[in-house]
Order: structure tokens, then sequence, then C-alpha cells
């Protein structure tokens, strides 16, 4: 896998490098799919040099809702999931997640105890999407989930995939942060729904990202508190962490 280098320069300039085998198509505003695709790679080096983040994400019209918190620097994780179940109450879960541990209690429909399993096999997660971007994946799950790396934009992999077209679809607002609104499709959009992100003006860091028609969307993602300090308590210390 390769590892990100030492400096975000450096690594814009692989990057770049790499852009150029890209193919270009025409884009609206009088620019190019070469310069959308630059504006890609931009998103991608500012969003490697994040270290801590919080994320909210849900799909099925509110059958799954997840709030994260993600302190990479410690190589901690905090979420909370809430599925709804059919003709079921719906099934509330606290977990945190450290390099080693994942520990988990219910909280609804009953409140429950913590219980720790070993992490050993779990996919890298978004902790290892922003410490080791490595080779990205165009990818085909269109449901987000609270610590899945593909829960974040891979703005590498869209700016490189063969056959994909990038289009500038206006300007909007999240939450107060003035973004670009970028839309990336590819064929037919039932077999390949549609993705769209939005990308905030002032340091390039992705605001919300969806999949499927923006009208209709199948997930939405939105992150906020790039940055900040975010404390997170682990579980009691008799269960080791």
């Amino acid at each position: 896998m390769m590892k990100r280098l030492a400096t975000i320069p450096v690594t814009q300039i692989v990057f770049l490098f790499l852009l150029s085998f890209a193919g270009c198509h025409s884009a609206p505003g009088g620019g190019s799919a070469q310069d959308a695709r630059k504006l890609f790679l931009q998103s991608e080096s500012a969003l490697d040099a994040v270290r801590s983040l919080r994320m909210h994400v849900e799909w099925g019209n509110g059958l799954y809702v997840a709030d994260s918190e993600f302190a990479c620097d410690q190589d901690v994780v905090h979420y909370t999931t809430v599925q709804q179940m059919p003709n079921a109450p719906s099934l509330r879960v606290e977990t945190v997640q450290t390099t080693k541990y994942k520990f988990a209690r219910p909280l609804e429909p009953e409140a429950g105890d913590w219980q720790r399993t070993g992490r050993e096999g779990f996919p890298p997660g978004v902790c290892g999407r922003l410490k080791s971007p490595g080779v990205q994946q165009y990818f085909t799950n269109q449901r987000f989930v609270a610590d899945w790396e593909g829960s974040l934009p891979p703005f590498f992999a869209l700016a490189n995939e063969p056959g994909t077209t990038i289009t500038h679809d206006g300007d909007e607002s999240i939450d107060g942060v003035p973004c670009e609104v970028w839309t990336v499709s590819k064929g037919n959009h039932v077999a390949n729904p549609p993705q769209t992100v939005w990308i905030a003006v002032v340091d390039r860091l992705p605001r919300k990202y969806i999949k499927g028609e923006r009208e209709n969307p199948l997930s939405v993602a939105t992150y906020s508190d790039y940055g900040q300090t975010i404390p997170i308590q682990l579980p009691p210390s008799d269960l080791g962490y």
C-alpha cells in the first residue's frame, strides 16, 4: 500500500503527476474536467491532513443513523448508531474503538454492559483512510456507515476513475460554510448512482457527501469540527484498552 509522504506539497505533486494520465472532457463554466480533477486532488490533500472530525451519516429514510467522533491523533473513535427494525423497537448502540479493541454496549431498547472484542481483521475505517490513504477505490456500495472509509469522499478515486464526468452544480452553504457543489456521474444512474460533494471554498474540505440523486439520496454524510480537540471517554479500565 502506498504511504502518504511527510509533507502535503509532496503529496500534491504525486497526485498531480498521476492526474496527467486522466482524460479530459468539457465542463460547465468554461473550465475542463482536468480543472475539476485538480480541485478534487486539492481536497484529497486537505482531507489527508485531517486528524479529527465529527460525522453524521444516514440512509434508508432514517432506518440507519450514526453520529461519529474521530480523534485519529489518539487512535480513538466513538459513535452511536440507531437502526430502526421493521415492526420492532429501534436498536441504539454506543461504540468506542481503539487501535486493538472495539467496545460496544446497547442503549435501547434496553441498556446493557460494555463488551470488548478484538479488532484483528477489521477494515481500516475513517482514521486508517486519513492516516494512510493508499490506493483508493471507486466505491459501488451505496450505504454509509459509522466508521467505514467509504463514508468519506474518495477524492483521488473520483478524480481518476475512467468514464466519469465531473460537473460543477452551483454553490451552497452548509452550516454557514460556503461550498462548491460537485457531482460525479458514470454511465447509467441506476447501475452507478451519482455522487455529489459539497467542498468548502475556504479550506477545500468536504462538508457534505451524498450518493444518489440530490432530490432523493440513497445515503447522506455531513462533516464538522475538522481539527478540533475531541475528547472521547474510554470504557472502564477493567475491560482493558
